[in-house]
Order: structure tokens, then C-alpha cells, then sequence
């Protein structure tokens, strides 16, 4: 991070903002309220549901969708018994996604003992791991960690990055000890203002992942969070950087861009077929049930103006 650069891309995702009392949003936008099956484990689509092991991540995005439970995720951990009970019982459940928090911020002997569990359930078939350690803290990945991995492999390894500044040396030495641990590695990324909204930016950071071996998994647009409106860029601008991107670059690396439909209705890709209008500031969307909700469309409508920042990457 560039202590010094006010607009340093990865300073604005880190230090707190006045910005962040601007009115709009909600604090649960994606009504994660409404689908627990135990105080730990959430359930919104057949087959599958996100585990939530650690209450502690090791950078606090100012964007986050769970900004709510900032200092309030010791429920989580505390019913982890819960919801293994509740997994040896089910029937249906056969993917389950680790989250929090940060699973890799788990001292790596409960890491090792959540992987050892899943595995013997035998209906649980894929086990997903969603990260940020990697990107901002890869000093804290132990050896214990990777050797959990090792063992239980295939594990994939969902990496949470934004910018090609984070594609550091340390991030590099790191995804590389990962992949020869056996686990699949792919990205999540999230469209924001100011940050990554630039086709040359996003080419840049997803044509360095695929050479280190990682998959551009999905370009989420920025979820209705209240207090991060203003990292919110408008979709209009996100299609637009999503054509540029598929014409310049290779289908291999490019992610899937999508949004959580406001209110827990689902995740959609932002394309023709999921879209029904417009109308004003609203962006009403049907999902792949038919169900329709809507999201606030009020971001930042953004296009390159040859700034020569996106050329200035390190």
C-alpha cells in the first residue's frame, strides 16, 4: 500500500472514509438473515451452502456484504458442532463453501479439523474455501495450513482480488505453494469505484492471474451494502468493461459478471436474459426461478479517459 497516495487502489479499499455515512444500502443485502439452518450454516441454493468458520479476516474491506457482524462472529464459531450435526444428517448437501470471516485466519489445527470432518460426511462431495490471505496477509498461511490442504485435496481455493497491485512477490510465492498443495485455485473480484473500474485494469489483473495458474471466477458487482455506495459503479459501465474485456482477451480469462439481487432473491449473471428493465435508479431483475427483485443502480458510471494510471501498474 502507498501510505503516501490518497487514491492508492488498494489504501481506498482498507482505511475507514467519510464516505461511508452517505446514505443508502442495507446492512444484510443479501438477506443471509432469512436462509440459516443453523446460526453458522446458510442455505440459499439445492445442493450447497456456505459454512461460516471465523470471525476474523485479516483486512476489513470497507465494501464488505457482511460488515454487519464485524466483531460479532464468535456465534459463528461457537456453533460449528451445530451445524456438523446437522450436515451428517442431511441428505442433499453435497458442495459446502468455508467463509467467515477468514477460514485461513483459523489457527491451522482447527483448519485441519473443520477439512477432516467435511470429508467424512459422505455426502459432502466439494469443499470450497473463500480467502483473503493470500492477497493481504500471506505471511499468515502456515505450513500447517497447506499441508491440510495437501491432504484433503482437491480443496478449491476461492481467492477474493480487486486490483493488479495485489499481485504482489509475497502473493506469487504464495499461490504457487497452494497449487502444488493440490488446490484449484480461482478468483473472485468486485467492481469498484475509483479502484478497478477500467478495462485495462481488470485485463491487467486477470491475464496475470491466469499465467500464475488461477482462474478469473467471477466480477461481482458491488452488493447494496450500506455505506459502500460509493465504491458502487453503475452496470451500464460494468457490460460496457465486460465487452471490452471478452474482445481483447482470451475466454480464459474472463470471469462471469454478476450481482446479488438485493434482498436474498439470488446471484444472476448481469446478461440480457436476467435483466427485464429499468426503471429509474432501479435495475429489476428475474432470477432462474422466474422471481423478480430489484437492485440500485446508482453507481458511478465510469469510462477510460486515457488517464495513464492504468499504464502505470506495477
Amino acid at each position: 500500500m502507498d501510505r503516501e497516495n490518497p487514491l492508492c487502489p488498494i489504501r481506498l479499499q482498507a482505511v475507514p472514509s467519510a464516505r461511508e455515512l452517505k446514505a443508502g444500502g442495507v446492512s444484510d443485502p443479501l438477506g443471509e438473515s432469512t436462509i440459516g439452518l443453523t446460526p453458522s450454516f446458510l442455505k440459499r441454493y439445492p445442493r450447497r451452502g456456505v459454512f461460516l468458520v471465523s470471525s476474523e479476516c485479516a483486512m476489513y474491506c470497507r465494501f464488505c456484504n457482511r460488515k454487519r457482524a464485524v466483531g460479532k462472529g464468535h456465534v459463528w464459531e461457537e456453533s460449528s458442532e451445530e451445524t456438523f450435526r446437522y450436515l451428517e444428517k442431511d441428505k442433499e448437501i453435497s458442495e459446502v463453501i468455508l467463509s467467515g470471516g477468514d477460514p485461513l485466519m483459523l489457527a491451522p489445527a482447527r483448519f485441519t479439523q473443520i477439512l477432516e470432518r467435511l470429508r467424512s460426511i459422505k455426502m459432502i462431495e466439494i469443499i470450497r474455501v473463500s480467502t483473503r490471505l493470500p492477497v493481504v496477509f500471506p505471511e499468515g498461511i502456515r505450513a500447517e495450513h497447506v499441508k491440510a490442504l495437501r491432504k484433503h485435496a482437491p480443496i478449491w481455493l476461492i481467492i477474493h482480488i480487486n486490483h493488479p497491485n495485489e499481485v504482489t512477490k509475497e502473493f506469487v510465492e504464495v499461490a504457487g505453494i497452494l497449487r502444488r498443495a493440490g488446490a484449484v485455485l480461482i478468483s473472485q473480484t468486485v467492481l469498484l469505484s475509483r479502484i478497478n473500474d477500467c478495462p485495462y485494469i481488470l485485463s491487467a489483473l486477470f491475464q496475470r492471474l491466469v499465467r500464475l495458474g488461477i482462474k478469473p471466477y467471477y466480477l461481482f458487482q458491488l452488493d447494496d451494502v450500506a455505506g459502500a455506495q460509493h465504491f458502487k459503479v453503475g452496470v451500464k459501465s460494468g457490460t460496457a468493461f465486460v465487452r471490452s474485456l471478452r474482445r481483447d482477451i482470451s475466454g480464459l480469462c474472463m470471469p462471469v459478471y454478476a450481482v446479488d439481487i438485493t434482498g436474498g432473491v439470488g446471484k444472476v449473471p448481469l446478461a440480457r436474459d436476467y435483466i427485464v428493465k429499468h426503471r429509474g435508479t432501479d435495475l429489476i431483475l428475474r432470477n432462474t426461478a422466474g422471481k423478480k427483485g430489484s437492485y440500485k443502480d446508482d453507481g458511478r458510471q465510469s469510462r477510460c479517459n486515457n488517464c495513464g494510471f492504468c499504464f502505470a501498474l506495477t
